[in-house]
């Protein structure tokens, strides 16, 4: 029991019987009894410290909060100051969500009595659960100094480096703590979470055997560790951890999607292996969106067809008819709005240019913004997502349900969806309405074929009012792009551009190499056909896979062009990533999947791109940013327009000079960078579309 101490009171003889009577049973596990023979002491003796903070304590126990908190607040006006007393106080506040308060009642028991490392522990909790971070790394360091042994301090400190970012750190605490409980499988498993998160794959692959050694029925890590084999590009002995967790669960969606994911994003063939684990499992949310991704990214699938399977989506996972956020909620149409924001990518991603600019220019006299983080991968830019917000919530252990009735308790008026079908989306979430007003908004393309979202933001370009039928959701076309774009302050000086030094016209894409299939290079050949000396390169950190490079290259040579035409190169960090477009003179776009934040950087670094529009929301992304960005020329209605295009642009190193500089200057002035005028747009959408909702008792 936490805190059965006794204090400085001298209750009678009988009263102490009833006590140690009531605390025997409940250190055997007899909470009733306890309860029962602790109420008898306490009817004797109504003020006893002792036995008010055993009641407490069941009380807790049975999460019977404002209960607890009434016994133990007694006890304390019995016994003032009394430091496991102010620890039990604290952890019912921390329970009930009260972590300001939380804090300082414990941080007056340690006070009381600062050698106890449980105690110390549990004020690191409360100052992480509060989000003060840098204090509890520093309270955690604490206790750990004065219990050495203290496994769940080493712990939590790892699990809140690692989620800050740190997981080379977090794995040293975890090291620590595994040669001081070398039995412990949750030590180990945490340990192998860290690693991968820091790129060390042969130690998490050792550290997720261990605890499968350990626990041998421990289906997690056999996920996990499928997932380190399929990213060292062992896929065969990947499949067959996948299947171990499924034969120890079924129902581990994990390893269904670990399935599903071992045939790359942009082939028919990923799609006919996700259609194939959904054979299995039908009603797994997250292989269907899986399964939808990589429609977006196949040749050869219709639109329609992609909007049935949307479709198909929502009818499995239909909405309840009752919504989850409160009868009672407040929607009165000027008041100050709570906006919350669901996504895994509050990180280094498009996000982190696209919304992020757009977070820190809200109105915030208007707008209280709740950041909703489902993903696991952290970094630097996390901590921008997190200054950026006005409450921050870490909500990846979260049920679909858990999280919806966290929304509703934070009353969250507008929820926004930046995920859509993406890994670590929340649309069961969103499926259960826990806020009046839902937007479809941010990184996914397309509908998300669920009915509880009202309102998808577009643009005229990208979701045209003829494609209204493929959308669940109404289009909202509220700006002329849909997104914003900030250029980072480290961009490099725009380059001279390398035909001018070779000779020769260099093409280039810098995209996502899950984006690069058979139709993007058989359109690119055909423009290093009709410019017979130009040079292609590919950049991106995923082209240093020598495998990925012989796919490629076997694809352009089945299109007539040879290897010695083409060159990769492996990015680096972000501004030596934009340094290398110095090295490209034409950016080609993708199809049928076009580039979003590539062509914003290309324009940045001054380099022309050219595109011809595709069906669908995510193949026009290249024509959007480049009309609404100051270079509307490289939109071609055809093949045949962009070869020619192409051609004119090789014909005259003079005019790619002159084009870098003046690429550059004419985006940074265009729509696509004023975020001040799209945060004006799309808070306005917002509130436009707020003032038309009417309580449902009303309508």
């Amino acid at each position: 029991m936490r805190g059965s101490t006794p204090c400085n009171s001298r209750p009678s003889r009988r009263i102490e019987m009833s006590l140690d009577h009531a605390l025997s049973r409940y250190e055997a596990g007899d909470r009733a009894g306890a309860r029962a023979a602790a109420e008898t002491a306490l009817s004797a003796a109504p003020a006893n410290p002792d036995t008010l903070h055993l009641l407490a304590v069941i009380a807790q126990d049975e999460n019977r909060q404002p209960e607890a908190e009434d016994y133990v607040r007694r006890a304390l006006k019995a016994a003032p100051g009394q430091p496991l007393y102010l620890n039990t106080l604290g952890n019912g506040l921390i329970a009930q969500g009260r972590t300001s308060e939380a804090i300082t009642a414990l941080a007056e028991a340690v006070k009381a009595a600062p050698t106890q490392a449980d105690i110390v522990f549990n004020l690191a909790n409360a100052e992480r659960q509060a989000g003060r971070y840098e204090d509890a790394i520093e309270t955690y360091r604490k206790c750990i100094a004065l219990r050495p042994d203290h496994i769940s301090a080493y712990n939590n400190l790892a699990l809140l480096l690692k989620s800050l970012g740190d997981p080379e750190t977090a794995a040293t605490f975890l090291i620590e703590a595994a040669a001081r409980a070398p039995a412990s499988a949750e030590i180990r498993f945490n340990l192998g979470n860290a690693l991968h998160m820091a790129g060390q794959l042969n130690a998490a692959e050792g550290a997720y055997r261990k605890v499968i050694e350990l626990s041998p029925r421990n289906a997690d890590a056999h996920v996990n560790l499928g997932v380190v084999l399929k990213e060292g590009g062992r896929t065969e002995a990947a499949e067959r951890y996948f299947r171990a967790a499924i034969a120890i669960n079924p129902n581990m969606s994990q390893a269904y999607v670990g399935l599903a994911d071992l045939a790359d994003d942009g082939t028919m063939d990923a799609v006919t292996h996700r259609r194939a684990v959904l054979a299995l499992k039908p009603d797994l949310a997250a292989v269907r969106s899986s399964l939808l991704m990589c429609m977006q990214y196949a040749p050869g699938i219709s639109r329609a067809e992609i909007a049935a399977e949307h479709k198909n989506f929502g009818d499995i996972h239909t909405s309840p008819s009752k919504p989850a956020y409160g009868s009672g909620h407040d929607f009165s149409p000027e008041r100050k709005l709570k906006v919350g924001v669901v996504s895994g990518d509050f990180r280094f991603h498009a996000m982190a240019f696209f919304a992020l600019p757009l977070f820190k220019a809200r109105p915030k006299n208007d707008i209280e913004l709740i950041c909703y983080s489902t993903g696991a991968k952290t970094d630097y830019h996390t901590l921008n997502f997190r200054a950026a917000a006005d409450l921050w919530r870490d909500v990846r252990a979260l049920t679909p349900e858990a999280l919806a009735d966290l929304i509703v308790r934070d009353k969250v008026d507008i929820l926004i969806d930046l995920a859509g079908h993406a890994p670590h989306n929340r649309l069961l979430t969103f499926a259960l309405r826990p806020a009046p007003l839902q937007v479809a908004w941010g990184d996914y393309v397309d509908t998300r074929g669920i009915k509880a979202i009202d309102v998808l933001l577009g643009d005229p370009i990208q979701t045209p009012p003829e494609d209204d039928r493929f959308y669940v959701e109404r289009v909202l076309r509220f700006a002329p792009d849909y997104i914003c774009y900030a250029p980072p302050e480290y961009a490099p000086r725009v380059a001279v551009p390398p035909a001018a030094r070779n000779g020769c016209l260099t093409f280039g894409s810098f995209s996502e190499a899950t984006k690069i299939g058979p139709s993007s290079v058989a359109r690119w050949a055909a423009v290093l056909r009709a410019v017979p000396d130009a040079r292609f390169l590919l950049n991106g950190y995923l082209w240093a896979d020598q495998g990925r490079q012989g796919n490629i290259i076997s694809l352009f040579m089945d299109n007539g062009i040879g290897t010695d035409r083409i060159k990769f190169e492996t990015g680096g960090n972000h501004p030596e990533f934009l340094g290398q477009y110095a090295d490209v003179d034409v950016i080609l776009d993708t199809t049928p999947y076009s580039g979003g934040l590539t062509t914003c950087e290309s324009l940045l670094m001054g380099v022309p791109v050219l595109t011809v529009p595709g069906d669908r929301f995510c193949g026009r992304h290249a024509a959007a940013h480049l009309i609404n960005g100051g270079y509307p020329e490289g939109v071609a209605k055809d093949q045949d327009a962009l070869i020619a295009k192409a051609k004119a642009l090789a014909a005259g190193p003079a005019l790619l000079i002159s084009l870098r500089k003046d690429i550059r200057t004419a985006f940074l002035a265009s729509r696509v960078c004023n975020v001040e005028q799209f945060a004006k747009d799309f808070y306005g959408a917002l509130r436009a579309e707020w003032r038309k909702l009417t309580p449902p008792s009303s309508r």
